[in-house]
């Protein structure tokens, strides 16, 4: 799937030299899911997104503006990805996080872009492959939404 080399501690953040490019799965193809896909992009991180969201309107449109490279539904989203990152309302990512998690496999990662945490991380305490999942909360966002935002 994919191997770093030279994780380095600098000035507080890390940098990963990557090996072999990731594929990434955004599930929430607005704004934020939108600009994290853009930027994964432009920094060589990816070179290939699959979106997932149940607005089609969005998912058709992230295609459009090649945030996305193609449309997948959860499953094969998920499956056919090394990093999943849910950009999706809080209510709706505590609800579907479990989820993910049971399809994800000890080589995946999933990350979740909510503004808080403590629902998200309660829904999966006791869940068998919690180590998988990291949350963070990006420096993002607008008073628009959509992927026309990203």
């Amino acid at each position: 799937m994919y191997s770093y080399q030279n994780l380095v501690l600098l000035t507080g953040f890390f940098v990963l030299k990557k090996l072999i490019i990731m594929k990434i799965s955004i599930i929430g193809t607005g704004l934020i899911g939108g600009s994290i896909a853009l930027k994964l992009k432009d920094k060589k991180f990816t070179d290939f997104v699959y979106g997932i969201d149940q607005d089609e309107v969005h998912l058709t449109k992230a295609l459009e503006l090649n945030i996305i490279d193609e449309k997948a539904d959860l499953e094969n989203g998920v499956k056919n990805s090394d990093l999943i990152i849910i950009a999706i309302p809080v209510d709706s990512a505590r609800k579907i996080l479990p989820s993910v998690l049971d399809l994800i496999n000890e080589n995946q990662t999933v990350m979740d872009v909510g503004s808080t945490k403590s629902g998200i991380v309660e829904s999966i305490k006791n869940h068998p492959k919690r180590k998988r999942f990291v949350a963070f909360h990006p420096m993002w966002g607008t008073e628009n939404s959509g992927p026309n935002s990203a």
